[in-house]
């Protein structure tokens, strides 16, 4: 399988905690993707263009074996964790998996929330539409409200608990210094159960793998249309 995936480290990726605590790390080839910039800081829109693959062009992206396809990230980490026998991320039908669902979809939209706040800095400070801040803020400061509130309760690691990893990761410990209403802000402050329990989660081998952790691989344009011309090809010979 390749995994199509944009090799920022700095954050913890719920597909590969996925992908590892399911025992596929090794069969797994991950393919470093750019939708806009590299890990230098530049703007490389376009050179690792996977439309051919996915209409959206996302990532991550997730190419199996027989050349189809599975996009989004909540289809690939549900996927993944279909592949376990036993103790899978996804509880089975009942309240416990509603409540696992519930909280990925927290982490998600905490995620998409700080990307956009993420992005908006990229522009000048004259640029930024402090109405996007004020609108996304509020979301950002309940949804973190709500996971220390589940944190004190003791939980199990499932895949909501995956999902509000990715999002509070994608925070940073200090926030970013270019946001107009809270620069430097930090999630930890206010929320004990939520830090706690974040400092032990990611000590799980399934973090450790790449949190923190340089990629060593090919990250040129040209791996990325070789990996991309590779999954082509399958399909044609189905």
């Amino acid at each position: 399988m390749r995994l199509f995936y944009s090799p920022f480290h700095s954050f913890v990726h719920k597909t590969l905690v996925v992908a590892h605590e399911a025992g596929l790390w090794e069969t797994l080839t991950r393919v470093p993707t750019f939708p806009f910039r590299d890990l230098n800081g530049r703007f490389v829109t376009g050179q690792y263009d996977m439309s051919e693959l996915a209409p959206l062009g996302k990532v991550p992206c997730l190419a199996l074996e027989d050349g189809s396809v599975l996009y989004g990230s909540q289809t690939i980490v549900e996927f993944l964790d279909a592949q376990r026998v036993t103790n899978r991320l996804y509880p089975p039908d009942g309240a416990k998996r509603w409540d696992a669902l519930r909280r990925l979809a927290l982490g998600d939209t905490l995620f998409e929330c700080a990307v956009q706040l993420s992005m908006e800095a990229w522009l000048p400070e004259e640029a930024r539409r402090r109405t996007l801040y004020e609108w996304v803020w509020p979301k950002i400061v309940a949804t973190l409200d709500d996971a220390d509130r589940w944190a004190a309760t003791n939980p199990d690691f499932d895949i909501g608990s995956a999902g509000l990893l990715q999002g509070v990761s994608y925070l940073g410990e200090e926030g970013s210094a270019e946001d107009l209403l809270h620069p430097r802000y930090r999630w930890r402050d206010g929320r004990p159960a939520l830090s706690d329990w974040y400092d032990v989660v990611i000590q799980r081998p399934s973090v450790q793998t790449h949190l923190n952790v340089d990629y060593d691989g090919d990250m040129s344009p040209e791996n990325h249309q070789r990996h991309v011309q590779a999954v082509l090809d399958i399909r044609k010979k189905r």
